[in-house]
């Protein structure tokens, strides 16, 4: 029964999707160091119209060393294709001689149909669609995409032609074929002997179905009577070929397409009369392909020469596609030191450098040991999301709050895939997460006692010590010494060390002894100096001592000088004398002392012993001067005064008594002389002398009665 049109296309939509469990997952890479390339051997065993036989593809990964023979692994051999087709004899079929690599990592293939293959009758031949198919190429097998739309014309089920831009029903197959590695677009061409050799077809092999978008017209013939495959560089700018003249004994021309522009320029001539039915650009140099016939050549790039034949297993036919390379894979954490507080975190991440496949890609970790000191999100593997290229684990450091527990390294690393992986190591390929200690042993200095004298045996011992015992290697402190003074000596320096598993270390301050009165207090100071990054401890409190080197001589005591005269008057005659007596409160050191005086000033009346300095003797606790009056006997020549006075000096101290006075008196009498009477005084005198007698003879004749 012949399927109604809905149902030829709902098939025709169904098939792309169930097909995927046929072809599998992607395609193995390779390394970028290699130079390898898939071939798709095509085999057709039939050879008469009674010896029928569907043709096969054998897909191999060949390895193409830099001399001698190729290797090749086979992917999977003779790999049945259903097809969408119910006018299909062959439904089973999944060979190709056109086909090119993806940027999904399959390999995507016009089918071919074989001279004897079973098939359409020839009334049926409208509705032939087998080489519009597409078909997909994975590491399991093959999937039919369908008919690719608007590549060529056929009559569907309802007697309705559906249009298409070449007429591939009679063939011949496609035979040259590449996808553009950047753009992704399926360049394919018929450069049979009997095909259209100036004209490239294009095809979106990423819509369902296949879209044909377009047609290359080539500016000419490409150089010969055929080709076999091309293959597209890496820039995705031209696609390089070898052409065959005709005849059995035509020679070849390498030959390369300008994808933009259709322009066809011949390159290097004298190529063998040998058809290449396969090429295929390689990894591991943008400037190199590889091309299949009976052997294997590597040509050079943009010459179109070919290099030595290196031996390859034949074929009836052949097509070859790119192997793409291997993801290179990275890992990088950041931060790289973290500290055992909250919030410490590193973020790893896995890296591919282009965006991983369908399904993603699992890489290989080897995690951080286990720890108590952080916690991680690293296991034993970390999958990368299809067309993404980073994945992220972390590493957390354990909060903590003690110190002297030291720090810990956290390594992650990509462990080394196997070689059927589809990713290899780049650099960096791990990292270790440093966990730093920051509960850093907390230090405090004391000195012991504070308080010194300048006497011998006067001693303060410094003591710095850490809560916590010093860990491996010991701790090294450093220190603010005391600055250099002879009052004292110090074994403080500008650092001290504590042994691995010592709690503290000492230094001293020893004041040095001295018989120096008056030298005065000095003071010694010692501290903890700020640390520098890295030191492995923090400063606790205290973190400074001062110590006091006190001045203990006691200087004999300052005397005080006094003043005093005797006697304090004195009158101008003979032997009138004043002792001054300057009076310590204490006697005079050795070698005396000079008292410093104000004498006084000269002055006829009186002379004076008394000078500055004053001497008192060593030992003695006075010292004297006089002042002497000067006698005379003018009466009236009044007093005069004579002061001393003390005044401060060195060694000895002025007390209330700083000075003295004597006075030199006049002690010369005054003689009076009467002046002369007047005659009017005389008359007077008289005249009381009579009156005076009168009245005493009066007074006596009284006495007689």
């Amino acid at each position: 029964m012949m399927p109604n049109r809905f149902s030829i296309c709902l098939l025709g939509a169904l098939i792309p999707l169930g097909a995927n469990a046929a072809a599998g997952a992607p395609l193995p890479r390779c390394s970028v160091d290699s130079q390898s390339y898939y071939l798709m051997r095509y085999t057709e065993v039939g050879t008469s119209a009674t010896n029928l036989r569907t043709p096969t593809t054998s897909l191999d990964l060949a390895v193409v060393p830099a001399s001698g023979s190729v290797t090749l692994t086979n992917i999977w051999n003779a790999q049945a294709a259903p097809t969408p087709s119910q006018w299909d004899g062959s439904p089973t079929a999944g060979a190709t001689v056109a086909g090119g690599m993806g940027k999904d990592g399959y390999i995507y293939a016009m089918r071919a149909v074989g001279a004897w293959e079973p098939g359409w009758t020839n009334p049926n031949w409208q509705t032939h669609t087998r080489r519009y198919e597409m078909l997909r190429f994975g590491r399991s097998g093959v999937d039919n995409l369908g008919i690719v739309s608007g590549l060529g014309p056929y009559r569907n089920d309802a007697n309705v032609t559906v249009s298409g831009a070449v007429d591939l029903r009679l063939g011949p197959n496609m035979n040259a074929a590449d996808i553009d590695p950047v753009s992704g677009i399926m360049y394919v061409a018929s450069f049979q002997s009997s095909g259209l050799l100036d004209k490239i077809f294009k095809i979106d092999v990423t819509q369902t179905p296949p879209q044909y978008v377009g047609t290359l017209a080539l500016t000419q013939s490409i150089p010969g009577a055929q080709s076999g495959d091309f293959a597209i560089d890496a820039a995705g700018q031209y696609a390089y070929g070898v052409a065959k003249a005709a005849g059995t004994f035509g020679n070849s021309t390498s030959y390369r397409i300008n994808l933009t522009t259709g322009v066809v320029e011949s390159l290097a001539t004298g190529l063998g009369i040998i058809p290449y039915g396969a090429a295929a650009r390689l990894p591991n140099n943008s400037a190199k392909m590889a091309f299949y016939g009976l052997s294997t050549q590597i040509m050079t790039l943009p010459t179109g020469t070919l290099g030595t034949s290196q031996s390859t297993p034949t074929s009836t036919s052949s097509d070859g596609a790119a192997c793409l390379p291997k993801f290179k894979t990275t890992l990088q954490c950041v931060p790289l030191t973290l500290v055992d507080a909250d919030n410490n975190v590193a973020t790893c991440t896995i890296a591919l450098d282009q965006p991983a496949p369908i399904g993603g890609i699992a890489i290989a970790l080897t995690p951080p040991v286990t720890d108590t000191r952080y916690t991680t999100t690293c296991a034993s593997s970390v999958t990368i999301p299809a067309n993404t290229t980073t994945a992220q684990c972390t590493i957390a450091a354990t909060a903590n709050t003690t110190p002297g527990d030291g720090d810990v390294t956290a390594t992650v690393s990509l462990t080394t895939p196997a070689a059927t992986d589809d990713y290899e190591l780049s650099t960096p390929s791990s990292a270790s997460i440093l966990i730093k200690n920051d509960d850093l042993p907390t230090v405090n200095l004391t000195c012991t006692p504070n308080t010194l004298t300048d006497s011998p045996g006067q001693v303060s011992t410094c003591t710095v010590t850490s809560n916590v015992p010093a860990s491996v290697g010991g701790m090294t402190i450093a220190l603010v010494p005391p600055v250099a003074n002879p009052r004292y000596i110090s074994t403080c320096g500008a650092n001290i060390s504590l042994a691995e598993g010592e709690s503290s270390n000492t230094c001293t301050i020893t004041a040095n002894p001295n018989t120096t009165p008056g030298d005065g207090d000095v003071a010694s100071s010692l501290a903890l100096a700020i640390p520098q990054p890295g030191s492995g401890y923090q400063i606790g409190t205290p973190s400074q001592a001062t110590v006091f080197v006190r001045d203990d001589d006691v200087a004999a005591a300052t005397p005080e000088a006094t003043l005093s005269c005797t006697p304090t008057t004195l009158v101008d005659a003979e032997n009138q004398v004043s002792i001054c007596t300057v009076s310590l409160s204490t006697p005079a050191p050795a070698g005396g002392l000079g008292i410093n005086i104000i004498p006084p000033a000269t002055n006829g009346r009186y002379s004076t012993t008394c000078a500055s300095p004053l001497s008192v003797s060593a030992s003695a606790s006075t010292a004297t001067c006089a002042i002497a009056a000067t006698p005379n006997t003018v009466a009236g020549d009044g007093s005069a005064s004579a002061l001393v006075q003390l005044i401060p000096g060195t060694g000895y101290g002025v007390g209330n008594q700083a000075q003295a006075t004597v006075n030199i008196n006049d002690d010369d009498q005054t003689m009076t002389v009467a002046p002369v009477p007047t005659l009017g005084q005389w008359a007077m005198m008289i005249l009381s002398i009579l009156v005076a007698s009168i009245g005493v003879g009066l007074s006596r004749r009284q006495l007689r009665k």
